[in-house]
């Protein structure tokens, strides 16, 4: 019998992989790809842990586990939107996300851990002293499960955590790399478009002083009126980028309506994007997915395991998600009835730089009242339309 058994190889199932590993945990990671990170549709940007404002052993864990796999630090973050440029210092690095998941991987393996590739998670039977968990190709047993297989997670519907997701409150992101000069490589750029990006952003994540990652976004209920191959043209021809690029269109669903309101229950966790730890802000994910994952190899050696990691999820990733959450429905509202564009030359810089860095300050009641708008408007005005 395991342990644990992790489904799903991405940054959430690799990470807790490798913490459970490390502190002497059975561990079988299952995987339906045959190979782990096959599918790397991301912005890869980790923030710094200085730039959440987390501190001691939670940060140590988090910046050690990727700091081998940085490429380039980002120290500075741009976001423009029409006529303006706002702008905050905020520390990041662009990070190899493909070379984590596997060398990290490896290293748990060569700990004891098991990975199974090729593998895809079917259903569970429960037993009095664990589960039996079914796949295409046999059947194991552990005594925790964790669903650590992202959006509209399988594990999460089979045991009733499970949130619907409107349409609104999910998003398509697609990325490329490309060649560039950058006139300031250290510096994150972000585009408001609705033309380019509708109920997102574009950016521009610096890799190195000549290379980028780029990518561009939308919203479910806005698909009708987006071309991601367009999108993606039209901002290479904004960055100047001469290159005769075949761009390929995979997209990756982003979940953005925070939080799930239950992520343990029993002998089942959630972790990632799985248990929504998704920014909705900004749809960043990885860096929240890492932090939980060594939450929960923490909380796996406490008699109550689930209530230890709810607590420290609670405490640690519950409010970057539901301040980014605030932020989203602020910035739907004010887009939706045309607010932002009409005020765009009033907007103050701070309120801006609170969102750049999922923060709250003093106009967070402000943004609070412009989210709440947004729940009365939804599908009544504006072009938001309802799937």
């Amino acid at each position: 019998m395991y342990d644990v058994a992790v489904i799903g190889a991405g940054p959430a199932g690799s990470s807790l992989t490798y913490f459970l590993a490390a502190k002497g945990f059975k561990v079988l990671i299952l995987e339906r790809d045959r190979i782990p990170a096959l599918r790397t549709i991301c912005g890869e940007y980790l923030p710094d842990p200085s730039s959440m404002n987390i501190g001691g052993d939670v940060a140590s864990a988090y910046y050690s586990f990727f700091e081998p796999f940085i490429l380039h630090k980002i120290s500075r973050i741009t976001l423009k939107m029409g006529s303006r440029e706002f702008s905050s210092n905020f520390i990041g690095y662009s990070i190899d996300r493909k070379s984590i998941i596997r060398e990290r991987l490896k290293e748990a393996v060569d700990e004891g851990a098991e990975l199974k590739t090729g593998e895809a998670f079917i259903n569970i039977n429960k037993s009095d002293e664990g589960l039996y968990i079914k796949t295409l190709k046999g059947e194991y047993e552990a005594r925790y499960l964790v669903g650590a297989d992202g959006f509209e997670s399988r594990v999460s519907k089979i045991f009733g955590l499970y949130n619907e997701l409107k349409c609104d409150n999910v998003a398509l992101a697609f990325s490329e790399e490309v060649s560039l000069d950058m006139e300031g490589p250290e510096e994150m750029q972000l585009f408001i478009d609705e033309t380019l990006s509708p109920g997102t952003y574009a950016w521009v994540i610096p890799r190195s002083p000549k290379r980028a990652n780029i990518g561009v976004g939308v919203r479910l209920n806005l698909m009708k009126r987006f071309n991601a191959r367009l999108s993606l043209r039209e901002l290479l021809r904004t960055l100047n980028v001469r290159e005769n690029l075949k761009i390929r269109i995979k997209g990756r669903f982003v979940p953005v309506s925070g939080m799930k309101k239950d992520i343990a229950k029993g002998r089942i966790f959630l972790i990632g994007d799985a248990a929504g730890m998704t920014i909705p802000s900004n749809g960043g994910g990885m860096h929240t997915s890492i932090i939980a994952a060594y939450l929960l190899a923490q909380s796996m050696e406490s008699s109550d395991s689930v209530g230890s990691y709810t607590k420290k999820v609670y405490e640690i990733i519950l409010p970057m998600v539901t301040t980014g959450l605030v932020h989203r429905k602020a910035a739907d509202f004010l887009t939706k009835t045309g607010l932002l564009w009409k005020t765009i030359d009033m907007l103050p810089e701070e309120i801006v730089r609170e969102v750049i860095e999922v923060r709250k300050g003093r106009y967070f009641p402000l943004l609070r009242a412009l989210a709440a708008f947004y729940e009365i408007v939804r599908g009544k005005v504006g072009n938001y339309p309802l799937c």
